[in-house]
């Protein structure tokens, strides 16, 4: 008999009903998202996910509930918002409802033509309640995965990761996770909690559904952390190692071949240079030529059925991150959908 999950019940009836704990398969977590005011890449906004009929499916997952407070700068809430107004190549859509594409003098080639693409909005985030923002992002990024779409969700700080995979791997399945980031993220808890922005890859990695887990671009690490990941079979590179290997290489050699990956980017594997306004930039990282060559290498290891872009943040007034995020998600999908 098919098992009916607390995400599948009509909306207005998980509306109307009392909430209870957050994530129970028989508590309702009341509605979802909200639209925003501007969309992704001029993609076409749908309000209810169940009409869903696109192959690209954007969330915004507008929170810095993850982030450390005071210790480390908030601001990534605003990430959504910062990425939605910036303007790049890839900002119209055909009156069919399909992408106009952009074009590429690199290649000389157009991209994204066809493809549909919808702005899914932003999670309703629940303030002061971190368990329910989460189960509400978990539900939405699964409901757009099982509508056929590939999820693309825009944070907000990293610790939506745990909770969007979570939704992905619901939806699809085993999926092996590729991590890029200057941090690891996985501690085990910090200052007592298990869901912030420093161990929601280690909460990802503890899903029976995570099949193996990379991580790429380190170079800020506790040595717990490292001796965890060691300890547990996690494989990983340094940002030196990319840099004196080469992305590509180093994709080949730490990351196998599967059937479906979820990918999540934090945008401080770039140098600090790129990207000032994240949330914690550190130096000496990876230039972004060399981030869409990691990326493109991993795209032709198999399916990717989701992929985040985190820690864009308005800490620091920055149109240069905002739309460095921009053109990395488009040339990530570029990449995934020409492979």
């Amino acid at each position: 008999m098919m098992q009916t999950h607390w995400q599948d019940r009509p909306l207005v009836e998980r509306a109307s009903e009392e909430v209870g704990m957050p994530g129970d398969a028989e508590q309702p977590v009341g509605p979802l998202t909200r639209s925003a005011t501007r969309t992704f890449f001029g993609a076409p906004a749908v309000d209810d996910l169940d009409r869903l009929d696109a192959r690209v499916g954007f969330l915004g997952v507008p929170t810095d509930q993850g982030v450390i407070i005071p210790f480390i700068r908030s601001g990534a809430f605003a990430g959504p918002r910062l990425v939605r107004e910036t303007r790049t190549r890839l900002r119209e859509t055909r009156p069919d409802g399909a992408s106009a594409g952009w074009f590429d003098i690199e290649t000389e080639r157009h991209y994204l033509e066809g493809v549909r693409l919808a702005d899914c909005g932003d999670v309703l985030i629940a303030g002061g309640d971190m368990p329910l923002s989460q189960a509400r992002t978990t539900a939405a990024a699964r409901k757009i995965a099982e509508r056929g779409a590939m999820v693309v969700a825009v944070g907000g700080d990293h610790s939506i990761s745990f909770p969007v995979g979570r939704g992905v791997a619901e939806a699809h399945g085993m999926v092996d996770v590729v991590h890029i980031d200057a941090h690891p993220d996985f501690a085990d808890s910090i200052y007592g909690s298990k869901l912030q922005h420093g161990s929601q890859l280690r909460r990802l990695f503890e899903l029976p559904s995570t099949k193996r887990f990379t991580a790429l671009g380190l170079r800020s690490v506790d040595r717990d952390q490292y001796e965890d990941m060691k300890r547990l079979g996690v494989g990983f590179a340094s940002t030196r190692a990319i840099l004196e290997e080469g992305p590509r290489a180093v994709v080949d050699r730490l990351v196998q071949p599967a059937e479906k990956f979820y990918v999540s980017i934090d945008i401080d594997v770039l140098d600090s240079g790129l990207v000032p306004g994240t949330t914690l930039p550190e130096p000496g990282g990876i230039s972004y030529r060399q981030l869409r060559e990691l990326l493109a290498a991993i795209a032709t290891k198999g399916q990717i059925v989701g992929f985040d872009v985190v820690e864009t943040s308005a800490a620091q007034a920055d149109l240069a991150t905002a739309m460095t995020s921009a053109w990395l998600i488009i040339h990530f999908l570029t990449a995934i959908l020409a492979s």
